[in-house]
């Protein structure tokens, strides 16, 4: 039993408290809004306040806003404290990733970053020689009635960074950047049909880890046909892409949340196996139900998933920990890596 601190009480971080209450770690739920009951009421952001209560705890789990991740960050590799984020954000990574400390660090640990990542690398190994690497997820709502064919049903600042920072692709063999909204496809799921497109963060560091050994790269959001255009048309032309707060306010204000979601995932690898070309691919949809929608199920048991393999002394190191070095097989090995089996995986 561990004695875990879980930084964020909002939709992500109290269900991650309860999943990892159900393993009898002694958990603490900390959030700075003095509203939220069963709470304790620290601000993340105050590194001496947050500093003198983590650090006797075995874990943190950030759950937080992403801005709020360096100072966690922070206060957990000054005290030697493990510590695991949803991070999509590639600064806030780049920044634990250049922390000198003996604390496990692991961000990106959600679905994507986090899952994807780990199942991307499983079938990549799978391989004497990749060419092409697809990771393609998308948290969709079950139905929509609006011109953009969306309902929120996660983070709009979360949103928002995906849909304007720059993205990582491998291509030639090579990291480079290219533009968010950039690569449009369309592509068909179980008889039903999809956009995709570039969105940061969703790769991790699988660019840094793969390059020179797999040919092309690309991590991309699906969504449903037309949402794409609504996009480019709200974030380049209306220019919003440089004003974060007007384009949160306005989401948060006019678009609905649902709680009716699927997760959509499809990951598929190509190269060579036995000498001859051949394609291995994980798809899956992960459906939300009246206690957790897909989003908090996907994404909480993800982050539950590495953090019990951890307090398990199934994860071991220290430092910035890659999402892409956990094998599947620990991943998988309790009930929460559980949701992401798949009997035809291999």
């Amino acid at each position: 039993m561990a004695k875990i601190c879980v930084v964020g009480a909002g939709k992500i971080g109290r269900i991650v408290n309860a999943f990892l209450k159900l393993e009898k770690h002694e958990t603490f739920l900390v959030d700075s809004n003095t509203e939220i009951e069963n709470a304790i009421h620290i601000d993340a952001n105050d590194e001496s306040a947050l500093t003198d209560f983590i650090k006797d705890k075995d874990i943190v789990v950030s759950c937080a806003s992403y801005d709020a991740n360096i100072s966690i960050a922070d206060a957990c590799a000054a005290n030697d404290v493990a510590y695991f984020d949803l991070t999509e954000d590639v600064a806030v990574s780049d920044h634990i990733k250049g922390l000198k400390t003996d604390a496990f660090m692991m961000p990106q640990s959600g679905l994507a970053p986090g899952a994807v990542n780990i199942i991307a690398s499983d079938l990549i190994k799978q391989f004497s020689r990749v060419d092409k690497v697809k990771m393609r997820v998308g948290a969709l709502p079950m139905f929509t009635a609006n011109s953009m064919a969306y309902y929120l049903t996660w983070s709009t600042s979360g949103l928002i960074n995906e849909y304007i920072n720059e993205v990582d692709i491998i291509a030639g063999g090579k990291p480079i950047k290219v533009q968010p909204l950039d690569g449009l496809e369309h592509l068909f799921i179980d008889g039903n049909k999809y956009e995709a497109f570039n969105t940061s963060g969703g790769v991790a560091s699988m660019c840094d880890t793969f390059a020179g050994k797999v040919k092309t790269m690309s991590y991309k959001t699906i969504r449903y046909p037309g949402h794409h255009a609504s996009m480019k048309f709200l974030l380049e032309d209306l220019n919003l892409k440089h004003n974060k707060e007007k384009f949160i306010d306005l989401f948060d204000q006019e678009v609905p949340y649902t709680t009716k979601d699927v997760v959509v995932m499809f990951i598929t690898v190509i190269g060579v196996i036995d000498g001859k070309l051949q394609e291995r691919t994980f798809q899956k949809k992960i459906y939300g139900d009246k206690a957790l929608n897909a989003i908090q199920r996907t994404t909480a048991s993800g982050v539950c998933a590495v953090v019990q393999a951890y307090a398990e002394g199934k994860l071991t190191g220290s430092g910035f920990q890659k999402q892409e070095d956990v094998p599947f097989e620990v991943f998988t090995s309790n009930k929460f890596g559980k949701l992401y089996e798949q009997d035809w995986l291999r």
